[in-house]
């Protein structure tokens, strides 16, 4: 099994313990309003853009999918996007209006990912 971590959303996140046994815990995202889901993606080896609904600050993406997922910008592909593995989930948090995110999977794979945003 492959461990996510990965840095963002650094702001949602705090530290606990002392010394060694410091660790990361994941804290919720006070300023996080009415959630809205949007219909699954289906990602194939075509980059397919994700853009925030107007007035939207956080979007997460859940990969509900068997393959990895890719992410980045306009030109990602499998060999150099960020990984999304099945059943993990990335968290943009306090994000712009311009924000946008490409998505991509390896050559004749496909994967699922679930959106939901917040305002």
């Amino acid at each position: 099994m492959n461990t996510d971590i990965s840095l963002e959303p650094l702001l949602n996140q705090s530290t606990e313990g002392l010394g060694s046994n410091k660790r990361l815990s994941f804290v919720p995202i006070d300023t996080a309003g009415e959630a809205d889901h949007r219909t699954p993606l289906v990602i194939t080896n075509a980059a397919q853009e994700v853009t925030p609904t107007l007035e939207k600050r956080t979007i997460e993406l859940q990969n509900t999918g068997d393959n990895i997922v890719y992410y980045g910008g306009v030109g990602v592909t499998s060999a150099n996007g960020i990984m999304i593995y099945p059943q993990y989930v990335k968290v943009f948090a306090n994000i712009k209006n311009t924000f946008s995110i490409y998505l991509v999977t390896d050559g004749a794979e496909t994967s699922e990912i679930r959106v939901v945003e917040y305002e």
